[in-house]
């Protein structure tokens, strides 16, 4: 009973130990993510020659009354510049300084800036107020975005577009990114492709803004991780049982009887891993910061229901005697 206990702790540990690791891989993902912009996986890329201004493809944008999308224009020769514009579905950047866009700001006749934390230091300020420099104009800046270990936000460039500005700038200067939930209407997205002047659209699962992200970098070590401490689980699941299959292999019982005994250890050995798993679930998801919380649900209950098939496996393996004697 002892032993039993004593390994329930230690199953306990492995689970903490791998909610440990899945947080530790969701923030390393998020630094990621807010090194692309906050710009996710599955975004679509839309490649434009249109001389059209971003100002005038907004204009259409509106007309056609698209919303919940955010859209970047990433500048092709300097990849740390950006202009912004986002329809009520607005995302953030992590600010250390100031306020992130607005929607007022999106409908601004005049453009503003937020710099990366490692810019901002550098910028003009001649009072409260500070200014960039940028193409022989001075920007207002409303706020400075970073984070540690977020080299290429951190030196980022955002600019908030809007349709009411009247920048000449074109369009096929800039790497077109869409994001949002218009990507789940392909309808608003052939509208948005005609209005860009795209011929076909890509997902960017592979690279955005120069900043790489396969499935391999943001789950392959953690992936391998989850498998190992789950081997270790089914292990020390295995000598919990111990016990139990010693008494069914000394048991006199027969038929029915012996069924019913099977069942009924069974049924101890799933409540006894219930209540483990159920602690260790309460721990890693009330104590441990989890971004990916559906996919650490997932890892339980699977890993749950592995070590209950394992278990029925060996009661019915390990028994000499058998159900139909």
């Amino acid at each position: 009973m002892k032993k039993n206990l004593i390994i329930n702790l230690t199953i306990i540990l492995v689970l903490l130990l791998a909610g440990f690791l899945v947080s530790h891989n969701d923030s390393r993902n998020y630094q990621r993510l807010m090194d692309r912009g906050d710009i996710h996986d599955g975004a679509l890329i839309f490649p434009s020659k249109s001389k059209q201004s971003i100002p005038t493809v907004l204009q259409k944008m509106q007309q056609k009354q698209l919303r919940n999308f955010q859209i970047y224009f990433i500048q092709k020769k300097n990849p740390d510049l950006s202009y912004v514009y986002m329809s009520q579905h607005l995302t953030k950047v992590p600010m250390t300084n100031g306020r992130y866009f607005t929607e007022n700001d999106f409908q601004s006749t005049i453009p503003f800036i937020i710099l990366g934390q490692d810019l901002y230091k550098n910028a003009y300020k001649p009072q409260a107020q500070a200014y960039y420099q940028l193409h022989g104009d001075y920007y207002s800046v409303i706020g400075a975005a970073g984070m540690a270990n977020t080299k290429k936000l951190n030196r980022h460039i955002f600019i908030s577009a809007s349709p009411n500005q009247h920048n000449q700038t074109q369009i096929r200067h800039y790497q077109i990114v869409v994001d949002g939930n218009i990507l789940h209407h392909p309808q608003h997205l052939k509208q948005m492709q005609h209005i860009l002047g795209a011929h076909y659209s890509y997902r960017s699962a592979n690279q955005i803004n120069n900043v790489r992200q396969t499935w391999w970098t943001r789950w392959g070590l953690t992936f391998f991780g989850l498998i190992a401490l789950a081997l270790i689980i089914l292990v020390l699941c295995w000598f919990v049982q111990l016990p139990m299959l010693n008494l069914l292999k000394t048991t006199p019982l027969k038929g029915d009887l012996l069924a019913d005994f099977q069942l009924g250890s069974w049924f101890k050995f799933f409540l006894t891993e219930a209540v483990t798993f159920l602690i260790a679930a309460l721990l890693v998801f009330l104590r441990i910061p989890l971004i990916s919380k559906k996919i650490m649900i997932l890892y339980f209950v699977v890993l749950f229901a592995v070590v209950n098939l394992v278990a029925v496996c060996r009661i019915l393996i390990n028994n000499k005697k058998g159900l139909m004697k």
